[in-house]
């Protein structure tokens, strides 16, 4: 990952390494959905070309299939072709479908109606082909019907401003840099960067997302021009919250998560991302904080890459709230104000307001934090007892990996372990390949050592067949221990016969209620 002036010589190995840019083959469903829309307009008539927009086209251009099928029109509303579909689908004596709506919102820069529907069970978005003018008091635009070339330049990315002619069966690329951009893999904007920032600001996190997502290289006007004082106050005053979140997540999921956490760094929009919440929050985190965020997730990135059971535990989910753990971990110990004064979490309050994910995520990236400190007993203890292990992985949940690593990771990776994290840390997060060699034998030997104690310490659980444990129910019930004790109600004493039973039964796994029973009315012994 990297910033470029200009053309660009050679590719950036990424995400789309050895592909080559190839013609569209379209599937035997979407040609019969294609088929659909072509004989809706040959029925009525209709002056209209159709033509699938962005990520589809860039998909199939490298061999990768999708299902985001977005059709632009150059003549009609999204609805309008919608209801002309339906009208053709009950003509033919077939099964009409249910039309939605998703309304423009200029002033969140949502610019476009949007039409969705169901075509021989394929999900389609329908939209106009827009050329917007701007009035001289307001950047909110006035949407005008555009040509092709009009809508491509409109559009975020050149990777994502082709088109695939449906009426013609060919790819158009109307900015001239699309096809070229993909092949040498280059994310840039069709416009100056300010102009389509300004357009819709949250385009920055989508060239954000998709360099890490393809392991592209930025164009260097992208960076000056994210950083643009202007720039910066519309995405922080002009953008929901809620599509904040949705990039975030994409970026999370996407192939680099560290990518894209110091990209946001690079172009210092990690503030606005983040929308820290209090000031008090804003004056804990300085700048190593900062670097600390960027170079925690590549540091994730490289243990991840070395350990060898990821595939039988990490999921999706669990990736997403390892990848927030590490990107918030300057955060973990801080608070801000929650409702009716009450402290809380700074790490869940920017989950769930800022970005808007659900409140899982929030609950269980804080629950990560909260336990490394069980965790760091697991590391420093290497012949942890079944007692010992069970107790705190009963406190740690199914999330437990994730915070012995990440305690791991904190304990020995050179300068996430440090007071002030170090300038090169920043530098090797942005660009590990292009940090001095020493710095990468020091860092590598660094993260291989972590994962050699988050190794040790799942290995001992699994020997001693603590896997699951927090699932296990207590031996014994509430109801046991007031009959063994001729209790009429309960409270703490009942509660303390009932973990106790659990610690019996981590020490010995074969222990029955019965004899769990008689340890109780002989007072535990």
């Amino acid at each position: 990952m990297r910033f470029f002036a200009g053309r660009v010589d050679a590719r950036r190995g990424g995400g789309l390494e050895g592909a080559t840019i190839g013609e569209v083959r379209c599937t035997a469903k979407e040609r019969e959905v294609f088929d659909t829309l072509l004989a809706v307009v040959e029925h009525f008539k209709l002056d209209v070309t159709l033509r699938v927009a962005g990520g589809w086209v860039r998909d199939k251009l490298v061999g990768r299939e999708s299902d985001d099928i977005d059709v632009a029109l150059d003549t009609m509303l999204g609805k309008e072709f919608a209801e002309k579909v339906n009208a053709y689908l009950e003509a033919q004596g077939m099964e009409t479908k249910g039309i939605g709506v998703i309304q423009s919102n200029p002033e969140q820069s949502k610019h476009l109606e949007t039409a969705t529907m169901r075509v021989r069970d394929v999900w389609l978005d329908l939209v106009n082909l827009r050329s917007e003018n701007y009035s001289e008091d307001s950047r909110i635009p006035e949407m005008q019907f555009g040509t092709a070339k009009d809508d491509a330049f409109r559009r975020d990315l050149t990777i994502n401003a082709l088109f695939y002619n449906i009426n013609e069966k060919k790819v158009e690329d109307f900015t001239e840099r699309g096809i070229e951009d993909l092949s040498r893999g280059v994310v840039r904007t069709p416009l100056p960067p300010r102009t389509t920032f300004l357009d819709d600001p949250l385009r920055i996190l989508r060239a954000v997302r998709f360099a890490a997502r393809f392991g592209f290289d930025v164009d260097e006007e992208i960076g000056a021009s994210a950083s643009d004082p202007d720039v910066q106050h519309a995405l922080k005053h002009k953008v929901s919250r809620e599509r904040f979140g949705k990039e975030v997540l994409g970026m999370l999921k996407g192939r680099s998560p560290a990518d894209a956490v110091a990209l946001m760094a690079a172009f210092k929009i990690s503030p606005i991302v983040l929308q820290v919440p209090t000031q008090s929050v804003v004056d804990a985190v300085t700048d190593a904080a900062d670097r600390l965020s960027q170079y925690s997730t590549r540091c994730v990135e490289g243990a991840l890459e070395e350990i060898a059971s990821t595939d039988a535990w990490m999921d999706e989910e669990k990736r997403v709230w390892l990848y927030l753990a590490s990107w918030l971990l300057p955060y973990r110990e801080l608070q801000s104000d929650g409702k009716k004064g009450k402290k809380v979490p700074a790490v869940g309050d920017i989950i769930s307001n800022a970005l808007k994910l659900r409140s899982k995520d929030a609950e269980t990236t804080v629950h990560v934090h909260e336990s490394m400190a069980l965790a760091k007993t697991l590391l420093t203890n290497k012949d942890f007892t079944r007692l010992e292990g069970g107790l705190a992985l009963r406190k740690m949940g199914e999330t437990w990996r994730l915070a012995v690593l990440l305690e791991a990771l904190c304990a020995v990776v050179p300068g996430m372990s440090d007071a002030e994290v170090p300038t090169w840390a920043g530098e090797y997060a942005f660009e590990p390949d292009a940090a001095p060699a020493d710095v990468r034998e020091r860092v590598a030997a660094g993260v291989k050592a972590a994962v050699s104690k988050f190794e040790a310490v799942e290995q001992r659980v699994a020997s001693l067949e603590l896997n699951e444990c927090w699932e296990t129910k207590p031996p014994v019930t509430g109801q046991d221990v007031m009959a063994a004790l001729n209790m009429t109600k309960g409270g703490p004493e009942l509660k303390k016969w009932i973990d106790k039973s659990v610690e019996w039964a981590l020490e010995n796994p074969n222990i029955t209620k019965e004899e769990c029973v008689e340890k109780i009315k002989q007072g535990g012994h």
